[in-house]
Parts: structure tokens; sequence; C-alpha cells
């Protein structure tokens, strides 16, 4: 399953576009990483929040999708604790906390370098009866 969830991932177009590596995979836990660059900040000089954002999310999706079982995310909510700036090395863990056959909740975590908490966001899934693996 490890090996058919790494394949879609790193045939994703948008977490290719924004350079986000795999560091881990586990039934039910994802984790990713990225390196802030200067075309990812706002105009505050700060890393935009659509990245943080972005990067929680592709973790959500392999955390819920780690089963073989395709899972849509239905909700997320995000709290940005701390900016992140150029050049901060920021990783992202999604670890599962609830599961039943038709719905999934998420616990997102963005760190820096340093493991300061950048982030933290729920996300929810829909559990749909499909398996792609």
């Amino acid at each position: 399953m490890k090996d058919t969830i790494m394949e879609r991932v790193k045939a994703d177009p948008y977490a290719n576009f924004l350079g986000i590596k795999i560091e881990n995979i586990e039934e039910g836990k994802a984790v990713v990483s990225i390196s802030v660059k200067e075309n990812m900040l706002n105009f505050h000089g700060a890393a935009n929040g659509g990245l943080i954002f972005s990067l929680a999310d592709v973790a959500f999706a392999i955390a819920s999708n780690s089963y073989g079982q395709t899972s849509v995310g239905i909700n997320v909510s995000i709290n940005y604790m701390k900016a992140a700036m150029l050049g901060d090395s920021l990783t992202a863990t999604a670890e599962e906390v609830s599961k039943n056959p038709k719905l999934a909740l998420y616990r997102l975590t963005v760190c820096n370098q340093h493991n300061e908490i950048i982030a933290v966001a729920d996300g929810m899934v829909y559990r749909k009866k499909e398996q792609f693996a």
C-alpha cells in the first residue's frame, strides 16, 4: 500500500510544483516536508499561509488514504501559531484521531526545524466504499 500511495503523491502536480517531499507513511499517519523559498513568501516576508495549509493538506491526504480506501476531505480547520520564514524547513505530520466506516478525523501539525509549532489543524474525511489499491 505504501508504494501505491508514494506513486500517487509523486505524480501529484501540485505537490511536485511546491517541492513537497514524503518523509514517512504508515497506516493512519504521514510526514511530509518542504523548504521555504523566496517565491513562497507573502508581503510580510513570512511563508504564505496557503503554503503551510498545502503542506498540511498533503500529509492529511496521504494519511487518510493510507489504508487503500478512497478518502476525500470534507473539512479542515487550521490555526496558525507562528510565522515560518525564508529558509525554514517545515514538516507536517498527520495522525489519525478517530476512524469509522464513513468518516475519519486527523490532527495535522506543522513544525519548523527547531520543532516549534507553526500551525495545527483538524481535518475530516469522508471514506468512500471504493478501494484504489
